[in-house]
């Protein structure tokens, strides 16, 4: 009987059939036994493992539960899914499991929360998955149409203590049609007010309107334009440093003068040589020295003067 009672082991499973997403109470669970050998340790051996937690499919009695079966929290709405997202500007340091607010900026300098609170469920460079609902699937979507019409920006802001820190709340005032649908969509688990959201439509739009195309172009565009003038100038100083490295051709000034000079001209130079003729040597000696005055026809004495 002890040997007999060893090979056997406590496992539970549900009393009654347990729809996918309910929460399991204290009744609903039994305990039954097992030969040791069938027993998986997936298979829950204690009572307080399964009561809380919620199905992730449905249940039947006699079924042994597995943990992989049972899911804590609040129980997953019919119309969550996880949705990938490439467009929204993520923060260098953000990883995967943190949790974020989507924020949208327009060129008015107006921002609003599209989605708050959201866990990362995965990122790799610029994309990250969400898991996301109905209602926000459809701000999400109304949001990316005014980031490409309007020239709005989507970015990503982290929490800092995600267990202390409380949801923002959305205040995102999507399009007009997107409202539509918020109000008449059978896949929203609950209905949204959207009086609201039109009354701060208007007022976005108005605002929109009265700011000229040009300031749009400005706002849109002015960081760009000035990392596209400072790579346009890098680049310009790279190509002049190359080009002072290389080595520069023999230059001719001679030649370069001729060609200069026949093309003020017009005229091909003579192909024969120019001989220049010199000047004969008579005309280059100078004047003879005029002429002095004519000798006395008394010599003089000598004598006296070498006495002296």
């Amino acid at each position: 009987t002890a040997t007999k009672e060893e090979s056997l082991q406590t496992v539970w499973t549900v009393a009654r059939t347990i729809p996918a997403g309910e929460q399991i109470e204290p009744e609903d669970v039994t305990a039954m036994t097992l030969p040791t050998a069938l027993v998986s340790p997936e298979m829950i051996a204690k009572e307080e493992e399964a009561v809380g937690k919620h199905a992730k499919v449905e249940l039947r009695p006699g079924m042994p539960l597995l943990a992989s079966v049972l899911y804590e929290g609040n129980p997953i709405a019919k119309d969550v899914r996880t949705q990938e997202f490439q467009i929204i500007q993520l923060p260098s340091h953000l990883g995967k499991a943190q949790y974020i607010d989507v924020r949208i900026n327009f060129p008015t300098g107006e921002d609003f929360v599209v989605l708050a609170k959201k866990q990362v469920l995965d990122r790799e460079g610029t994309v990250i998955w969400l898991e996301m609902n109905e209602t926000d699937l459809l701000l999400t979507s109304s949001a990316i149409i005014d980031a490409y019409l309007q020239g709005a920006r989507l970015y990503a802001v982290p929490y800092i203590e995600p267990g202390l820190q409380e949801a923002a709340t959305a205040t995102y005032p999507a399009n007009p049609m997107v409202l539509d649908l918020l109000e008449q969509n059978p896949n929203l688990v609950e209905q949204v007010s959207t009086e609201l959201a039109r009354q701060q439509r208007e007022r976005l739009e108005s605002n929109l309107n009265e700011m000229s195309e040009a300031d749009k172009m400005r706002v849109m565009y002015g960081n760009v334009t000035v990392q596209q003038q400072l790579m346009n100038e890098r680049a310009a100083t790279q190509q002049s440093n190359a080009a002072q490295q290389m080595p520069q051709p023999l230059s001719f000034p001679e030649q370069d003068d001729q060609e200069s000079v026949q093309g003020e001209d017009e005229q091909p130079p003579s192909s024969l040589p120019v001989v220049v003729e010199e000047e004969s040597p008579e005309a280059t000696l100078p004047d003879p020295p005029p002429a002095s005055e004519p000798e006395s026809e008394t010599a003089p004495d000598y004598s006296e003067i070498f006495n002296q």
